[in-house]
C-alpha cells in the first residue's frame, strides 16, 4: 500500500514539475516574441520543453522512466539557460533561469534530485558569468551566496520533509500492521468460533448417530444372544459329526494301507516281468543272430552249388568235345588201316571214358538240381523263420515297454497313494484339532452369551449418558451462535 502511495506521489510530482517548467517555458517563449528578441532565444526555450513534454508522455506509459524524468527536466532547463545566452546575451532573465533550475529540483523533496539541480544551477550561473560580455553580471559573489543560501534552505526543508515522510510512513506501517493483526485476530476468532460450531454440529450428529447405533447394537446383541444359544446346539451337532468323520477317516487310512501294499506287490511283479521280458529279448536277439549267420551260410552254399553247376556244365562240354575227338580219331584210324588200329583202340577207350564221364555228369547235374531245390526250400523256410523271429522280437520289445510303462504307472500310483495317505493322516489330525477347537468354541460361545447380556446393560447406560451429552452440546452450540451474532 505504501509503495502504491509513493508511486502515485512520484507521478503527481512529475506532473507538477512538467506544469511549472512547461508554463514557464511557454510564457518565456511568448514574451520573447512580444519584446522582439531573436528567434534563437525562443527556440532555446521551446525546443527543450517540447522534448521534455515527449518524455513526460513516455513516462506515463513506461513506469521505468518515471524516476529519471526529474533529472531530464533539470538538464533541459540548464540547456535552455545556455541556449538563451548563446543566441542572445547574459541578462537578468538568464541569471533568474539558473536559480529557477534550483527551484525546480526542490519539487520532489529528494536529496539526489536537489543536488543535481544545485549542480545544474551552479553550472548555469558559471555560464552567465563566463559568457557575460556586456558587464551585466556586476556582483557574482552575492549571486552565488544567494543561490547557496537558497540551496541550504531548500536542503533543510527537504530533510525535514523526508523526516516527516519517514515518520508518517512508519506510523502508516504500524497502523497497517495493527490493522492487519486485528483483522487476523478477528478472523482467527471468527474461524475458531465457526470451527467450534461446526465441530459441535458434527459432535451432535455423531452423538445422534452413535445413539441410534447403540440402539441398533442393543437390538442386534439381543438377536446375537438368541443366535448364540442356537449356535451352541449346532456346535454340539458338529462335534458329533466330527467324531463320525474321524472314524470314517480311520477306515479310509486302513484301506489305503492295504492298497499301498498291493501296489507295491504289483510293482515288484511288474519288475520281475520286465526282467523276464528283457532276458527273453536277449535270447531272441541271440537266436536272430544265429539265423542271420545260418542265412549267410546258406547263401554261401547256394553260390558254391551254382559254381559247381558251372563246373559240371564245363565237364559236359569237355565230354562232348572228347566224344567228337574220339570219333574223329576212329575215322582217321580206319583210314590208316593196320597202322591206325592201336590208335583206334585208344580212341575207343577215350570214347567209352567220355561216355562214362557224361553219365556221371548227368547224375551230378541231377544231384545238384535236387540240392539246389532243397537249398532254395531251406532258404525260404529260413527267411520265414527269420521274419517270424523279427516279429517276435518286436513283440517282446513292445511287451517289455508295456511292462516298463506298467511299472512306472504302478510307481506313480504308489507315490500318489502314499501322498493321499499322508493327506488323509493330515486330515485326521486336523479333524482331531477341529474337534478340540469345536469343544473350546462351544465353551467360548457360552461365555460370549453371558458377556453379551452384560454388554447390553452397559450399552443401555451409555445410551443414557449420550442423551445427557447431546443436551450439553446443544446448549454449548447455542452459546457459540450467540457469540458469533
Amino acid at each position: 500500500m505504501i509503495n502504491q502511495l509513493k508511486e502515485q506521489d512520484l507521478i503527481e510530482k512529475n506532473t507538477i514539475l512538467m506544469l511549472v517548467y512547461g508554463i514557464s517555458a511557454v510564457l518565456g517563449t511568448i514574451a520573447q516574441f512580444i519584446i522582439d528578441r531573436p528567434i534563437g532565444v525562443a527556440l532555446s526555450l521551446f525546443l527543450p520543453v517540447s522534448i521534455v513534454f515527449i518524455l513526460y508522455m513516455a513516462q506515463r506509459k513506461l513506469s521505468v522512466l518515471q524516476a529519471y524524468f526529474p533529472y531530464a527536466v533539470i538538464v533541459a532547463a540548464v540547456i535552455t539557460v545556455l541556449g538563451t545566452i548563446i543566441t542572445n546575451k547574459v541578462t537578468l532573465a538568464t541569471i533568474i533561469l539558473s536559480i529557477f533550475v534550483l527551484i525546480l529540483s526542490s519539487v520532489h523533496n529528494k536529496l539526489s534530485i536537489l543536488i543535481v539541480g544545485y549542480i545544474g544551477s551552479t553550472s548555469g550561473l558559471i555560464f552567465n558569468f563566463i559568457l557575460d560580455t556586456n558587464g551585466f553580471a556586476v556582483d557574482p559573489a552575492n549571486v552565488f551566496v544567494t543561490q547557496t543560501l537558497m540551496f541550504i534552505a531548500i536542503l533543510l526543508q527537504v530533510r525535514q520533509n523526508r523526516s516527516l515522510l519517514h515518520s508518517v510512513e512508519k506510523l502508516m506501517i504500524d497502523a497497517n500492521d495493527r490493522a492487519v493483526e486485528e483483522g487476523q485476530l478477528h478472523q482467527h476468532l471468527e474461524n475458531s468460533v465457526q470451527s467450534i460450531t461446526s465441530k459441535l454440529e458434527l459432535i451432535t450428529d455423531s452423538t445422534n448417530h452413535s445413539s441410534a447405533a447403540h440402539q441398533q447394537m442393543l437390538a442386534s446383541l439381543k438377536e446375537v444372544s438368541v443366535g448364540a444359544h442356537k449356535q451352541a446346539h449346532f456346535v454340539q451337532n458338529i462335534v458329533q459329526s466330527t467324531e463320525q468323520t474321524n472314524q470314517a477317516i480311520h477306515s479310509i487310512i486302513s484301506e489305503l494301507t492295504n492298497i499301498v501294499e498291493r501296489a507295491e506287490q504289483a510293482s515288484i511283479r511288474a519288475v520281475d516281468g520286465a526282467n523276464s521280458m528283457s532276458q527273453l529279448n536277449q535270447e531272441i536277439n541271440s537266436f536272430t543272430s544265429f539265423f542271420n549267420e545260418l542265412n549267410t551260410t546258406f547263401h554261401s552254399l547256394s553260390e558254391k552249388i551254382t559254381e559247381t553247376n558251372d563246373f559240371a556244365y564245363s565237364i559236359h562240354q569237355i565230354t562232348a568235345q572228347t566224344n567228337l575227338l574220339a570219333l574223329n580219331a576212329s575215322i582217321e584210324a580206319a583210314r590208316a588201316g593196320e597202322h591206325g588200329k592201336g590208335f583206334a583202340v585208344v580212341a575207343d577207350e577215350i570214347r567209352k571214358l567220355a561216355s562214362h564221364t557224361d553219365d556221371m555228369v548227368v547224375k551230378i547235374d541231377q544231384n545238384l538240381a535236387q540240392v539246389n531245390s532243397f537249398n532254395q526250400l531251406a532258404l525260404n523256410r529260413l527267411h520265414s523263420g527269420l521274419t517270424l523271429v523279427t516279429s517276435q522280437e518286436q513283440t517282446v520289445q513292445a511287451s517289455s515297454e508295456t511292462f516298463n510303462n506298467l511299472f512306472d504307472a504302478l510307481k506313480t500310483l504308489q507315490q500318489n497313494l502314499q501322498q493321499f495317505s499322508s493327506n488323509v493322516q493330515s486330515i485326521e489330525h486336523n479333524a482331531e484339532s477341529i474337534e478340540i477347537s469345536t469343544n473350546e468354541f462351544a465353551a467360548i460361545i457360552e461365555q460370549s452369551s453371558n458377556s453379551i447380556d452384560q454388554l447390553c446393560l452397559v450399552l443401555e447406560r451409555i445410551n443414557e449418558d449420550q442423551h445427557q451429552v447431546s443436551k450439553n452440546i446443544e446448549d454449548t452450540y447455542n452459546q457459540a451462535v450467540q457469540i458469533i451474532g
